[in-house]
């Protein structure tokens, strides 16, 4: 009978390793450690320069266990997912980082010393170079992981390429980082290169499927599908660079370095810690869990990953169509996620629901977007301690700012409008109709805090003479209604919600008229949309007042030359309860197909 044994699990993609000597298990337990420690593969033999650094190495990850804080974690739960010997969680709970204890920086001290002094003899040891740039990097000192990767010796150039990348994304410099990681994969053999540049777990099962037929397609196709992938991951259009793609290049540099070293959990390197380091990334922290069914001693070592991770990959179905992705496609969410990624510029990048509106006129498009910092509703932010990741640092003078993006589905350059100062206000763009993704982007750079909103969209030109109705803009009330759409656009509402009694306005165009004369009639309605299942039945059954909605129509002739018309109306809605409504308006001419337009908005109390 084999005795119970310590399960390995992962708290937030953290993991808890056993450090005693495990038993061999039975067949099927996939959350057990399987074998021993590899002592002679781990501990080589010091007599060389070579087995001095390995030993050095090894020596420095055993011994700091041993200053790691220690906590109470349960390893009870049931785990999220399954990967290989490791059980993972998705959600970090209210854990933050401690900080290092100072013994730990002095061990790390001293293994840099041995590493330098052993590089020094051996120029081109490529195992060597990497561990010095990873504890440079561990220990903050980024700039020092730069200046190893850059004075790389005679170790190979697609190695030193990916090392001087891998620092260069830890120093926010990701345009640079990017260049190194291309440089990196011309260098390097196919198969390795093939394997690092297509993120295949790191996406849905959709995306997958499209990223599987890229096999033996010719390198163009190849590069048309993953930038597009990589342009709908990129976290922020406000920053400079893609970070999610040098993230995951940076992730299988790391994986690649790590291979062949001692790590904290003490069991071989596999294919399960690879691909939960490239899925969710490396860890940022270190605990140590008494653990009851422990065979020995019952130390476990947690590993800790960011708590504000997200998924920031694209859904299959945005992959396949940008111009037809929803908000729900593109918004980065933490539900079953097959990849987490936060970055260090924002690490709270949250929804953000503003208003986006399209006025088509004829084979342009005028896009209007609004922008402002959402609140901090994450775990910590009733915590009353520092909270590590979003301290100012180097962003502490940079200042807020907002943007609204055109990305077109053929790669064609990036539109955008960009305003500094401020995190919140309303930009416009102008651009050709076509498929885009359209996004609008609030950042706070001493905050470490963003809000974005990122919706799909498709027009084609609109011969002149036929009505097209714009989306509805939701405005501020004004003793003095604007009769042109620039006119309206600072008085749009940054927000769809509003106060309870607080009383708007919409606005909206209609292009395509004054080729002849017509009539028009228009008629605007607002429905509320969040009736449950049982209030439905209550109002059939007349057991409760029925929806509320609220209808006004009216005629007026068409413009006698051709233009856009533009309309205002004052919504006094001060009767709705609290809610989701929609307000649509609806546009009939003699001859013309009836063309509406829908704004969701929502009334709150206070």
């Amino acid at each position: 009978m084999i005795p119970d044994r310590p399960l390995i699990r992962c708290i937030g993609c953290g993991f808890a390793i056993p450090l005693a000597l495990l038993l061999v298990p039975s067949a099927g337990v996939a959350q057990v450690v399987s074998g021993v420690p590899d002592t002679v593969t781990l501990a080589p033999d010091s007599s060389d320069l070579r087995g001095r650094a390995r030993s050095a190495q090894a020596q420095y990850e055993r011994r700091r266990l041993r200053y790691l804080p220690v906590t109470n974690v349960s390893f009870t739960d049931a785990c999220d997912e399954r990967v290989g010997r490791f059980c993972s969680w998705y959600d970090e709970g209210d854990w933050y980082p401690q900080p290092e204890p100072p013994e730990v920086e002095e061990l790390r001290s001293a293994l840099l010393t041995v590493l330098d002094s052993v590089q020094r003899h051996l120029p081109g040891d490529g195992w060597v170079l990497g561990q010095r740039v990873w504890y440079h990097s561990e220990a903050g000192r980024r700039e020092e992981a730069l200046r190893a990767g850059q004075a790389c010796g005679a170790v190979e150039p697609w190695w030193c390429a990916a090392l001087q990348g891998f620092a260069l994304h830890g120093l926010q410099r990701y345009l640079e980082a990017e260049t190194a990681f291309e440089r990196s994969l011309l260098l390097m053999d196919k198969e390795r290169a093939q394997e690092w540049r297509i993120p295949r777990r790191e996406v849905d099962g959709d995306s997958r499927r499209i990223l599987d037929q890229l096999e033996g397609a010719p390198s163009d196709s190849v590069s048309a599908v993953l930038d597009r992938l990589w342009m709908l991951s990129d976290p922020l259009y406000l920053v400079d660079g893609n970070d999610r793609k040098t993230e995951h290049y940076a992730r299988w540099t790391v994986t690649t370095l790590k291979e062949r070293a001692r790590n904290p959990f003490h069991i071989r390197w596999g294919k399960d810690i690879e691909q939960l380091t490239v899925r969710f990334g490396w860890e940022i922290a270190w605990q140590r869990s008494i653990d009851r069914r422990s065979i020995l001693d019952g130390s476990n070592v947690i590993g800790r990953k960011h708590p504000e991770r997200r998924d920031y990959m694209p859904s299959g179905s945005a992959l396949e169509s940008p111009g037809r992705a929803t908000h729900q496609d593109l918004l980065a969410d933490k539900r079953r996620p097959p990849s987490l990624y936060a970055p260090a510029y924002a690490p709270q990048l949250l929804p953000m629901e503003g208003q986006l509106a399209v006025f088509p006129r004829g084979d342009r498009m005028i896009v209007v977007g609004t922008h402002f910092l959402p609140e901090d509703t994450t775990v910590h932010a009733e915590h009353h301690h520092d909270v590590p990741w979003l301290a100012a640092g180097e962003q502490e003078d940079m200042r807020d700012r907002g943007g609204l993006f055109l990305v077109s589905s053929d790669q064609a350059p990036l539109r955008s409008n960009r305003s500094l100062g401020s995190a919140e206000g309303v930009l416009t763009l102008e651009a050709p109709v076509g498929s885009y993704i359209v996004g609008t982007e609030a950042w706070s750079p001493s905050q470490r805090r963003a809000g974005r909103y990122r919706e799909g969209v498709e027009f084609r030109p609109v011969p002149e003479d036929i009505a097209a109705l714009s989306d509805l803009l939701m405005l501020r009330s004004t003793a003095d209604p604007p009769t042109l759409l620039e006119a309206a656009i600072p008085l749009a509402l940054l927000r769809t919600d509003v106060r309870r009694g607080q009383t708007f306005a919409i606005g909206w165009e209609v292009s395509g008229l004054g080729f002849r004369p017509e009539t028009l009639s228009f008629e605007v309605t607002v429905n509320r949309v969040d009736r449950g299942l049982f209030r439905r039945i209550g109002e059939f059954l007349r057991f409760s007042d029925g929806p509320q909605r609220v209808s006004l129509a009216w005629q007026e002739p068409g413009p006698e030359q051709p233009s856009p018309l533009f309309r205002y109306l004052d919504l006094n809605l001060d009767s709705l309860a609290p809610g989701v409504y929609e307000v649509e308006v609806t546009l009939r001419t003699s001859g013309r197909s009836e063309v509406a337009s829908v704004r969701r908005f929502r009334v709150r109390d206070g």
